[in-house]
C-alpha cells in the first residue's frame, strides 16, 4: 500500500510517543544552556532566572496533566503536546498568562474538533494563539544576550542555535539530528518534514541569492521554521498519510512558509503556513487516491 502504516495497537502510539520524548532531551537540555545558563555566566540574569526555561516545560507538563484528567484522556500524549507547544515559546512569554491560555486553548480546540468536519492542526492554531502571551510583555524572541549584541554570532553559529527563536526552536543542528532519529520510527511521517524542509530551504535561499538578499540566510540557517516542519505538521491525525499525499502537503507548507518569511519576516510562519494548509487535507487526499487508484 502507498501510504505510511496505521497504528493499530497502543504499544505503536507508545513506541511513536516515547521516540518524540527522547528527541526533545537535547532540544531541553540546549534552551536550558542558551536561555539560562549562558546568560548567568556571562552576569546578564540573576540566578532565578537561570530556570525559566525549566518553568515552561514544568507548568506545560501540569497542563497536559490537568487536560488528561479532564477528558479522561491518556497522560503521555497530551503531556507531550504541551511540552512541544513550549519549546517554541519566547524567553519574554508572560509567565502568569501562558499556562492559563495554553488550557484554555486545548479545551477550546478539543471541542472545535468535535463540532467541526473538517480538519485543522490544533497544535498550529495554539501555537499561534499563545503570542497573544507574549504581547502582553513585549514582542521579542531576543533573550537579553541578543538584545544587547552581547556576542558576534556568524552564520555557522546560527546554524548551531545561537540566534533569535523560541526557547529551543533555534538550532537547526540538533533539529536535524531530532528528525534522523525520527525517520528511524516507521509511523513518523517523515516525509512531511522532509520535503517541508527542503521547500523552504530551497525557495528562501534561491530568492536570497536572485535579490541579493544576505539577511534572508539567517533564516535559512535558522532552526525555528524546521521546528514547525519536524514537530507540527507531522501530525499522524492531522495530515496526509500516502506517501504522494505527504510529499505534497510538505511541499506547500514549506513553500507558504518562506512567502510569509520573505515578504513579512514573520516569525510564526511555518506555525501559521501549517494551519491554513491543513485545510486542504480533504482535497490533496481525493487528488493523490485518485492518482493511486489509476496507476
Amino acid at each position: 500500500m502507498n501510504s505510511i502504516p496505521l497504528i493499530h495497537y497502543k504499544k505503536d502510539q507508545n513506541s511513536l510517543l516515547n521516540t518524540y520524548f527522547l528527541v526533545l532531551i537535547p532540544l531541553i537540555i540546549f534552551s536550558f544552556y542558551k536561555n539560562g545558563l549562558l546568560l548567568y555566566q556571562n552576569n546578564l540574569i540573576p540566578f532565578k532566572s537561570l530556570f525559566i526555561p525549566l518553568y515552561f516545560y514544568l507548568i506545560s507538563i501540569i497542563v497536559g496533566l490537568a487536560i488528561s484528567l479532564l477528558f479522561k484522556e491518556p497522560k503521555k500524549n497530551n503531556i507531550l503536546i504541551c511540552l512541544i507547544l513550549s519549546l517554541s515559546v519566547s524567553i519574554n512569554t508572560n509567565m502568569l498568562i501562558y499556562p492559563i491560555l495554553l488550557f484554555i486553548m486545548l479545551v477550546l480546540t478539543k471541542y472545535l474538533k468535535t463540532k467541526l468536519k473538517i480538519p485543522f492542526n490544533d497544535l498550529a492554531l495554539i501555537r499561534l494563539f499563545l503570542i497573544l502571551s507574549l504581547l502582553l510583555n513585549s514582542y521579542s524572541y531576543l533573550n537579553i544576550a541578543e538584545k544587547l549584541h552581547k556576542f558576534n554570532y556568524n552564520l555557522f553559529d546560527t546554524f548551531l542555535g545561537f540566534a533569535k527563536g523560541g526557547l529551543a526552536t533555534s538550532s537547526l543542528l540538533i533539529l536535524l539530528i531530532c528528525l534522523l532519529i525520527l525517520s528511524f520510527n516507521k509511523y513518523y511521517k517523515k516525509y512531511i518534514a522532509i520535503s517541508s524542509s527542503l521547500a523552504f530551504f530551497l525557495t528562501t535561499l534561491i530568492y536570497s541569492n536572485l535579490t541579493n538578499n544576505p539577511s534572508l540566510l539567517v533564516s535559512v540557517f535558522n532552526g525555528t521554521p524546521y521546528f514547525g516542519f519536524i514537530f507540527l505538521a507531522t501530525s499522524f491525525e492531522v495530515s496526509p498519510s500516502s506517501y504522494k499525499g505527504m510529499f505534497i502537503y510538505g511541499l506547500f507548507i514549506g513553500i507558504l512558509t518562506s512567502f510569509f518569511v520573505i515578504f513579512f519576516n514573520f516569525y510564526e510562519a511555518s506555525y501559521l503556513s501549517i494551519f491554513l494548509i491543513s485545510f486542504l487535507i480533504p482535497l490533496i487526499n481525493q487528488w493523490t487516491n485518485k492518482k493511486y487508484l489509476q496507476t
